[in-house]
């Protein structure tokens, strides 16, 4: 749930403020990540529909359940950032850990994709922002991306194939044939 839906962000944050989310006595499970120097602990929780959520139901067909994950992140020995919460709805019928589950690899394949639209097509340096030009230059490196990434022939990165396709126009037609 993002700042685009402010009714569902709203509902959210009446049915679950914080101190109701760190005594929540349902379903919770809690995970523990260690990497690069930095800690990050997870706590998720999952809960049925509630009231706040019921005038919302139409504009979700088949919303089954509601999820708050709470993470704090400590980088080496400095005290812990405060805590960020982020808020999901599902049309299954989630566990807490089957909800911790499905974020990481939500947000493991977001990060992917836009490694890869910043480091091989240099997304964050473009400069232009005028009308739609942003968003449809946006589509265009998704759709080129694709076709990178679906040729199979050349053995090499995204950066390696961009630039074979630029230099060789028969591997170009072969990258666009897919």
């Amino acid at each position: 749930v993002k700042g685009n839906q402010p009714a569902l962000a709203a509902a959210f944050e009446t049915a679950f403020p914080i101190t109701k989310v760190a005594s929540f006595s349902g379903d919770s499970y809690i995970t523990d990540e260690k990497n690069r120097g930095r800690q990050e602990t997870r706590y998720h929780i999952v809960s049925e529909i509630t009231e706040e959520f019921q005038e919302l139901s139409y504009e979700w067909p088949g919303l089954k359940a509601v999820g708050v994950v709470m993470s704090f992140r400590q980088e080496g020995d400095e005290a812990p950032e405060e805590p960020m919460i982020r808020y999901y709805i599902s049309s299954a019928e989630l566990t807490a850990k089957k909800l911790a589950e499905a974020a990481r690899q939500h947000w493991h394949i977001e990060a992917k994709l836009h490694w890869s639209l910043d480091v091989a097509l240099r997304e964050d340096a473009c400069k232009i922002h005028r009308g739609q030009a942003a968003e449809n230059l946006a589509r265009v490196r998704h759709i080129a991306l694709n076709y990178l990434k679906g040729e199979k022939s050349f053995k090499g990165g995204i950066r390696r194939k961009q630039k074979k396709a630029a230099l060789v126009e028969t591997y170009l037609a072969d990258i666009l044939a897919v």
